[in-house]
């Protein structure tokens, strides 16, 4: 080959995988409920039970609500063993109340938080959707009962490498993994069931967590309500 012609191969093949990355991807925000739809979404209330798994786990189940408005604010409200704790992210710092009264955060969970925020489902379709990400098709990938899933990577300055797992019948994510605070950390695996549609948006009403391999956590949605922007003061600090 001449040089000319090696570039041109390659440049070939960079683009069929360009191609098969976008495709899965418009799968993927069709499936969820589309473009449009997705778009409208401005605000989530989601109310979960969790319980948390391993040998030194408490036994009890935890009880929250988490006020999510789009792209960059949320508020979570916890009752853990009988004791309320709301944390709270304004897109630029985070405060915590318990019964210790109010205070700040750890860098560390500013950055958690913010994380989280952009590893949301509908926030990083969008975000890929509009060039945002980076995405990229990797190799099919089988679960664990042996179903064969599609994968797409997500990545960007913000965003830390995380894949999504995609049943290619229904479009439907049904699992993602990364590894959350940097090189060296454990791999996060959220798996993903019981979809149903609210205002024509799919969402997982039902999610296990491992961590490093091991099972980590149970959640279960009991409410979720989709809106429209929310009051300011849900994220604002309150004065001391």
């Amino acid at each position: 080959y001449t040089a000319s012609t090696t570039l041109a191969v390659g440049q070939s093949g960079a683009n069929d995988d360009s191609r098969r990355a976008r495709a899965l991807l418009d799968r993927m925000i069709a499936a969820k409920g589309g473009l449009e739809r997705l778009r409208a979404v401005k605000s989530l209330v989601v109310t979960t039970r969790s319980r948390a798994l391993g040998p030194n786990a408490p036994r009890e189940e935890a009880s929250t609500v988490t006020t999510i408005e789009y792209p960059n604010h949320v508020r979570v409200e916890s009752r853990i063993r009988g004791t309320d704790v709301v944390q709270v992210y304004d897109g630029t710092r985070a405060w915590v109340r318990d019964p210790n009264g109010t205070h700040e955060v750890p860098d560390r969970m500013l950055r958690d938080f913010a994380d989280g925020l952009r590893r949301d489902t509908i926030a990083v379709l969008l975000a890929a959707a509009d060039g945002k990400v980076r995405i990229r098709r990797l190799s099919d990938a089988k679960d664990d009962a042996g179903a064969t899933r599609q994968a797409l990577e997500f990545s960007g300055p913000d965003l830390e490498p995380m894949v999504m797992y995609v049943d290619p019948d229904s479009g439907l994510v049904t699992k993602q993994t990364y590894v959350a605070g940097g090189m060296g950390q454990p791999l996060v695996e959220e798996i993903f069931s019981d979809y149903r549609a609210v205002d024509g948006v799919q969402f997982t009403f039902a999610a296990s967590v491992r961590v490093g391999g091991q099972p980590a956590l149970d959640r279960t949605v009991t409410d979720l309500k989709v809106g429209g922007p929310l009051s300011p003061s849900l994220f604002t600090r309150p004065s001391p």
